[in-house]
């Protein structure tokens, strides 16, 4: 079946591509980024580098991006290009005159230059728009080959004209998209961290309590969901040792989750769900005592602002989004399973065995464990 989702995905893209087209324009580009949340947090501040870099002084930049973030995006950087084209994800996948119509509009802008800052490139979904922009100059790196499926292995050989390759592994996302910068600037990078500026938020819309925690007990990913009796447990210590009160947050899509957090947890809580934007989200972390969460885009986000973070992992792709180096974020508390956490501890079978998602519950995380590394953060009232 993704075979044939794939000869079909590759006859609209012919399709868009065909027909008249503007002759290619010196001196403009495309940057092409349209996986998640979390991705977009550990790049974007590198943006600015690119588009006030040497050499590419004078270019005009139009950006393509993931509409699930694109707040954010137009928010903090929206005035550094001049155009932006967002991708409905799932329409691009299932309804195939988007696509095409997506397609066809890259195609005729006539880019001089394309630019794809995504290590984990998908043939479906960044890489289907860097072909569709044909331009002379098409810059990526080195494929990630655990998104790429056995038949697909090779697709790309002439996709792109200049290709990054860092060979360290395991590496945190954040430093890897500095060294791709550098690469594509031929230049240094002074992006030194992900944080945000508090000064840039706008003020949250409802009355919040003194002092409280947020509690982000769903993921889009149901293999990622730790029990809700955890969060209940963790969140019940935070109330009775600390008096905090429990902001449960995410989106409509989590409310199966916050729902059953919100039946099962006795204590004071404002149920969020669907209520806030990814900017609320930013605001609220900046008063938060701490989030609560397992591997979602709600730590990446948390982390921009400083708040502390305890969030649930299971050793899928260790030191690439988890932990945080220290000098990033010294308030991010990644939380495994004992017998991963013993193995996480051996290098050489990190390398081998972490490198890429594996199969590990995220429920054999015990409550007590991060408990414990709360209280090691804050000891008793």
């Amino acid at each position: 079946m993704n075979r044939l989702k794939g000869i079909i995905y590759d006859w609209v893209l012919r399709l868009a591509v065909s027909g008249p087209r503007k002759t290619y324009f010196p001196k403009k580009i495309l940057v092409v980024r349209v996986d998640e949340i979390g991705d977009f947090m550990l790049w974007h501040k590198f943006l600015q580098d690119i588009i006030s870099s040497e050499q590419y002084k004078g270019y005009t930049f139009h950006f393509c991006g993931n509409q699930s973030w694109k707040s954010l995006f137009t928010h903090f950087d929206e005035a550094l290009v001049t155009h932006s084209f967002w991708l409905d994800k799932i329409r691009f996948k299932k309804e195939m005159s988007y696509r095409y119509q997506f397609l066809k509009n890259i195609y005729r802008e006539g880019y001089e230059v394309v630019i794809n800052p995504t290590f984990s490139r998908d043939k479906r979904y960044d890489d289907s728009i860097v072909r569709a922009a044909k331009a002379p100059q098409r810059i990526g790196m080195v494929a990630n080959l655990e998104s790429m499926r056995s038949y697909e292995i090779g697709y790309d050989s002439n996709l792109y004209t200049r290709l990054f390759n860092h060979a360290e592994k395991p590496i945190f996302e954040f430093y890897r998209n500095k060294y791709f910068t550098e690469f594509v600037i031929n230049s240094h990078s002074a992006v030194s961290d992900t944080k945000l500026s508090k000064d840039l938020l706008p003020v949250f819309h409802m009355a919040l309590p003194e002092k409280y925690f947020v509690v982000f007990p769903g993921s889009r990913s149901k293999s990622r969901i730790w029990p809700t009796e955890k969060f209940v447990l963790v969140s019940k210590y935070l109330f009775d040792q600390y008096g905090w009160t429990a902001l449960v947050c995410g989106t409509q899509s989590d409310s199966e989750y916050t729902q059953a957090f919100c039946n099962q947890y006795p204590n004071p809580a404002l149920n969020l769900t669907g209520k806030t934007s990814l900017l609320d989200m930013l605001t609220l972390f900046t008063k938060a005592q701490c989030l609560l969460s397992v591997d979602t885009g709600s730590v990446h986000l948390a982390a921009a602002m400083g708040c502390r973070v305890f969030g649930i992992f299971n050793g899928s792709q260790y030191k690439r989004f988890a932990p945080y180096p220290p000098e990033l974020s010294s308030n991010f508390h990644a939380l495994y399973p004992d017998k991963i956490e013993e193995e996480l501890k051996n290098e050489n079978l990190v390398k081998k065995k972490y490198e890429f998602v594996v199969d590990v519950p995220y429920s054999s995380v015990k409550a007590e464990k991060m408990i414990q590394a709360i209280y090691a953060q804050y000891g008793e009232k």
